[in-house]
């Protein structure tokens, strides 16, 4: 079974600090993964799609029940406007810049090249072209009823889907056009990428590449023109001896652990429920908790 070291979990947890969900090391579009797509990881971190809630076509052609209407989102995505996300020990340092005469002619945009150094023994960074899009499901609550009524078809026919990789409802995503993704794994490792200052904000441009490295680090860069999936969060399923009926656990270190993961479940086989746990998770009234920090248009 692969280690916790792989990196889609080392980048994930990396992340985890900001409000967005789970952060995706792998390139998934958002023809792969978008709200309501019901699947899981496998063990090599890819996403596999079991259905889509969002199409009642699907559903109604692979023999699954249709959920309550108020999973659908009918105001459209949210596009907001990000700088450099990175993980809580990251340095940066300006090196260089060019200026140059923007479409209209009426001012500079500036060219920055910029150095990323972790700090410790691991550190994560994401950039992405602007703007980012946020879409996300109606009414969470209708996924989790899905489930509820679909968990014995469900457990028969992937009973060891299940048990080896749990499955997740996603219910929310983040996705842009094109995006920058580094993991340092030492201390002092350091990344270097051109990006575009404008208006003081550094953002991930049609040209922007990666142009160094030191030390041990990967980069990557996705790119696709119906969107790149960079955050996902939902509700994740796994199967556990327990005795009490389907809740929602507010611990999100549970779900940390099981992010990605593979390899057998141990427990027993005679339980028809199915253990649920939420991401973001839940304060202690039942109200998800404080989640985004920019403006959604």
């Amino acid at each position: 079974m692969p280690g916790k070291s792989r990196l889609d979990r080392v980048y994930a947890q990396l992340m985890s600090d900001h409000p967005y969900g789970w952060a995706l090391y792998k390139q998934v579009t958002t023809r792969d993964i978008h709200p309501g797509s019901c699947g899981y990881f496998d063990s090599e971190g890819d996403w596999n799609t079991i259905t889509d809630l969002s199409s009642p076509q699907d559903l109604i052609s692979q023999g699954w029940a249709i959920p309550d209407e108020g999973i659908y989102d009918n105001n459209g995505p949210g596009s907001t406007t990000w700088g450099p996300k990175s993980s809580n020990s990251i340095r940066t340092r300006c090196i260089g810049g060019t200026a140059r005469a923007t479409e209209t002619a009426t001012s500079l945009k500036t060219s920055i090249t910029v150095s990323f150094e972790s700090k410790s023994d691991q550190g994560a960074v994401l950039f992405t072209e602007n703007p980012v899009l946020r879409h996300q499901v109606g009414d969470e609550l209708s996924a989790l009823q899905w489930m509820a009524e679909n968990t014995p078809e469900m457990r028969r026919r992937h009973k060891n889907i299940i048990k080896t990789h749990g499955l997740w409802i996603v219910t929310k995503i983040y996705s842009t056009r094109r995006c920058a993704i580094a993991i340092m794994n030492s201390e002092s490792s350091s990344v270097v990428i051109d990006l575009d200052n404008a208006h003081g904000l550094l953002t991930l441009s049609p040209n922007s590449k990666w142009t160094s490295s030191s030390g041990s680090s990967c980069t990557e860069i996705h790119e696709d023109q119906d969107g790149i999936v960079v955050f996902i969060s939902g509700i994740y399923f796994s199967q556990k001896p327990f005795r009490s009926k389907l809740g929602g656990s507010r611990d999100e270190k549970k779900q940390r652990d099981e992010i990605f993961r593979s390899g057998s479940d141990d427990s027993e086989d005679n339980e028809n429920e199915l253990q649920i746990e939420w991401f973001p998770p839940y304060d202690e009234d039942g109200e998800e908790g404080e989640e985004d920090i920019d403006e959604f248009t």
